[in-house]
């Protein structure tokens, strides 16, 4: 369990051993490195309400929840998928695709770059279509997809297929909590295995180096 007088005193809160909102604002804003906006509020206040339910109970748990969705979202900064790929990028990530002329056309063009990227998979219809775009990434954990916006939707009991947007907003902390729920993340974190949980998140190890600094940073207030 985690000393939250002790943490509450390093993040220079009222030390009652109670994490409410303001204590988890503070963290939130420990772990971004910056001054508390209202992105970072609205998370720390799902945070605190919902944490419990989810196990988000232990000082690591809570610390690699905190660092990865840190990560994924630029300090809590960005919470829908940046689109502002060049030519050469497209053709390295979707090579199969992306042409070299189909590359270049869809510079500057977000909905032509996630049409083309994300059509025909995930649940999206092909391209022409436009599903790759409209379910792009979105959320804490970058939501991507109709059938996941469609089974987790189905789990928070709101409709993400008709309203995509929603999943851009502090709702998105609840998908990523689901996310690591069902992806049996915190047994990882519990055994230490922090690749394997940034596997499960993100496919690979893109971006562990940058969430092991969060997660220490965390853990040094945490215990």
């Amino acid at each position: 369990m985690v000393d939250w007088k002790k943490a509450q005193a390093a993040l220079g809160r009222v030390a009652d051993g109670m994490p409410g909102p303001a204590t988890y604002t503070a963290l939130y804003a420990h772990a971004a490195g910056r001054e508390a906006d209202a992105a970072i509020t609205a998370r720390a206040a799902m945070a605190a309400t919902h944490f419990p339910a989810f196990g988000m109970t232990t000082a690591p748990r809570i610390a690699e929840f905190v660092a990865q969705t840190c990560n994924e979202t630029g300090g809590f900064r960005f919470f829908e998928e940046k689109l502002g790929y060049r030519a050469v990028t497209l053709r390295k990530l979707w090579p199969k695709r992306f042409s070299v002329e189909q590359a270049a056309a869809a510079v500057g063009n977000p909905v032509e770059i996630a049409s083309r990227a994300y059509g025909g998979r995930m649940g999206n219809a092909p391209h022409p279509s436009t599903e790759g775009h409209i379910y792009r990434g979105r959320g804490d954990l970058q939501l991507t997809g109709k059938d996941n916006y469609t089974r987790f939707g189905k789990l928070l009991d709101m409709d993400l297929v008709a309203n995509p947007d929603l999943a851009a907003g502090e709702i998105g902390t609840l998908i990523a909590l689901q996310f690591f729920k069902l992806g049996n993340v915190n047994a990882a974190v519990d055994a230490g295995d922090f690749t394997k949980a940034r596997r499960i998140i993100n496919g690979g190890t893109i971006g562990l180096d940058e969430v092991a600094r969060i997660r220490e940073r965390l853990l040094k207030v945490l215990g």
